[in-house]
């Protein structure tokens, strides 16, 4: 899949990675202006902007995050540390790759169910139109992947 050109990824690959790149840009771009403003200005509209800019470090962290192992999983790849993994044998390997599945599944039903009661309880709209969608395109790779498993 890397070493397709970029012409023949499909549109919606193109799109996450983009969304991903610009994650990473705004995430070092607000960071990099809040330290910046940290160190060198004590004004008033300096404060108020450190104090508007400092929430949105980590939501881009999340998203960018999210992204990556979501494009990471679609093309195959897996998320592991290799150190550990040579460490056991290979039906070891087995059932802790398991046993982490169904730790990730009960993690993504939680963040789920977290989401649903932004949506609900107190509404956030950081929640309905950034992390609910990446939850649920999370979801539909995961459902597409386990078919095609099967299949």
């Amino acid at each position: 899949m890397a070493d397709q050109p970029l012409s023949t990824m499909p549109i919606f690959r193109r799109a996450e990675l983009a969304v991903a790149g610009v994650a990473v840009v705004l995430l070092i771009a607000c960071s990099l202006t809040v330290i910046l403003l940290r160190l060198f200005s004590a004004t008033s509209w300096s404060v108020s902007l450190v104090d508007s800019l400092s929430q949105y470090p980590s939501h881009l962290m999340l998203v960018a995050a999210l992204l990556g192992g979501s494009i990471a999983l679609s093309r195959g790849e897996a998320l592991k540390i290799e150190v550990l993994n040579g460490l056991f044998a290979p039906a070891t390997r087995e059932k802790i790759t398991r046993y982490v599945a169904a730790i990730g599944l009960v993690f993504y039903l939680g963040f789920l169910a977290l989401i649903g009661r932004h949506l609900t309880v107190d509404y956030n709209p950081l929640v309905a139109f950034i992390y609910l969608p990446l939850f649920l395109i999370i979801g539909l790779k995961l459902v597409w992947i386990a078919l095609g498993k099967k299949t």
